[in-house]
């Protein structure tokens, strides 16, 4: 009761804030449109796609049979989940959150092992990170590329850490002829599947802009200064820092952190996408966290190898 009446007494003074600031909402909108059309849009919309009908015609199976022995040596994780962890690496955070929802919706993993991979399949795009920040916002392709590897070890090295974090033992032998078996049974309308994936992508897009939208209000609203707004929507802060006076060092590790927490925009993308389900959101702030300060490691060290 008394937590409902603050949320209506809270949107009520943002409701007036909108009201006398209609200007800035505008704006607001506008910027979240260009960022979503111009830079997510177009790395994030084929991949899921493509992801979807992957999974339709037997990537799951496939991966799972393939990779389940060394995943669950590395990370102890359900063999179902590796192909979270392929998809997402190509496509990039918030889809993970789609795969796991899709995954728990077809009781192919269970709750325990979605909240643990949800913890280290935090990829951000690789066309992002390689186009976006390296080419654009930080005018230097090695920089992107040292940046994605940073990203992308920090993540193997948070999931071996969390190895023991609800651990999976697989408890079935390695059968790829029963694989292929089940593949060839499948029973796939292509068009049917294209025009699900399809939509299922959009509506997907459609919670991602209405998120960033929000934040953004929020930001702008409350006045909050970049670089610290890059906590709540990340590419303000990407976009803030590539322009501040610092050295290339500095602004590298502080980039390589924002990308790998997500801000919390993101973390608000992930979790419209997995309501209802019961995932914890602690551990993956703390994970997102974590993430961040191994992939600045990570940088820092590449950094200095190649500009020594």
């Amino acid at each position: 009761m008394f937590k409902n009446i603050i949320y209506l007494l809270v949107l009520i003074v943002i409701l007036f804030e909108m009201l006398f600031n209609s200007s800035l909402i505008v704006n607001s909108v506008n910027f979240s449109f260009e960022i979503c059309i111009n830079n997510l849009f177009p790395t994030l919309f084929p991949f899921m796609i493509l992801s979807n009908i992957l999974m339709e015609y037997g990537f799951i199976d496939i991966t799972s049979e393939l990779l389940k022995k060394i995943m669950n040596k590395i990370f102890k994780v359900h063999e179902n989940t590796t192909s979270i962890l392929i998809l997402s690496i190509i496509s990039g955070s918030p889809s993970n959150a789609k795969f796991i929802n899709d995954l728990l919706n077809k009781n192919l993993i269970n709750i325990n092992q979605a909240n643990k991979i949800l913890l280290f399949s935090h990829f951000v795009n690789p066309l992002f990170i390689l186009n976006t920040i390296g080419i654009t916002f930080l005018h230097n392709k090695k920089l992107g590329i040292i940046i994605l590897i940073s990203h992308y070890l920090g993540n193997i090295i948070l999931g071996i850490i969390l190895r023991n974090y609800k651990p999976y033992k697989t408890k079935t032998k390695f059968n790829i002829s029963k694989t292929l078996n089940t593949i060839k049974n499948k029973k796939n309308n292509f068009i049917l599947i294209l025009t699900n994936s399809i939509t299922s992508s959009i509506n997907t897009l459609i919670i991602i802009l209405g998120v960033i939208t929000s934040c953004l209000i929020i930001t702008n609203l409350l006045n909050i200064k970049p670089p610290f707004n890059g906590i709540l929507e990340i590419t303000q802060g990407l976009k803030y820092i590539s322009n501040i006076n610092n050295s290339l060092l500095i602004k590298t590790i502080i980039t390589t952190f924002l990308i790998s927490f997500g801000g919390f925009s993101i973390h608000a993308q992930v979790f419209s996408i997995l309501n209802n389900k019961k995932i914890k959101y602690i551990p993956y702030l703390l994970s997102r966290l974590t993430h961040g300060i191994i992939s600045s490691i990570m940088v820092y060290i590449l950094f200095k190898i190649i500009y020594p």
